[in-house]
């Protein structure tokens, strides 16, 4: 894949404050058949669902703490490896 791709990249994912009050905002999950995943996206659509919405409607209430679905947009490689080599 050719790096210059990667600026148009844009993530869609439910961000919030963690549930225990420590004051961290971080990606919240989902229950899927495999267990918790993170709510990340490269289309808004995979994540903007009634159910995810409902999901995370839930969560909000029940711990008293907003969840935002965000956008972010590509900054910047940080690192990269060469094909098929771990980091």
């Amino acid at each position: 894949m050719n790096p210059d791709r990667l600026r148009s990249l844009e993530l869609f994912a439910w961000v919030g404050e963690d549930e225990l009050g420590s004051g961290v905002i971080g990606l919240k999950q989902g229950l899927v058949p495999a267990g918790y995943i993170p709510l990340v996206a490269t289309a808004r659509e995979k994540v903007d669902r009634d159910y995810i919405r409902m999901a995370m409607s839930i969560q909000a209430e029940t711990y008293g703490k907003k969840i935002y679905l965000c956008r972010f947009t590509f900054a910047e490689v940080i690192k990269q490896t060469r094909p098929g080599e771990p980091l």
